[in-house]
């Protein structure tokens, strides 16, 4: 099981920027979200699309879900 918190989060996308590339999605397991969803401070950041109400964003980056169960990359 993955360890993640808010603070992880950001710290994994702040490190992902300062490597000279720009983050576009987050790619979560489907227990990941869940377990994340369920954290007030990421919940209140996620924003569902106007667009189409399956996708998700944090911090502007597009959450993507995958099948496995226990997943967090930032791409």
């Amino acid at each position: 099981m993955i360890d993640l918190s808010v603070k992880k989060i950001n710290k994994m996308i702040d490190e992902f920027s300062n490597s000279g590339k720009q983050p576009e999605k987050l790619l979560v397991g489907y227990k990941t979200y869940s377990r994340l969803m369920n954290d007030e401070k990421f919940a209140e950041k996620v924003v569902p699309s106007s667009d189409d109400p399956k996708l998700r964003t944090y911090k502007n980056l597009k959450i993507q879900l995958i099948t496995e169960k226990h997943y967090f990359e930032v791409c």
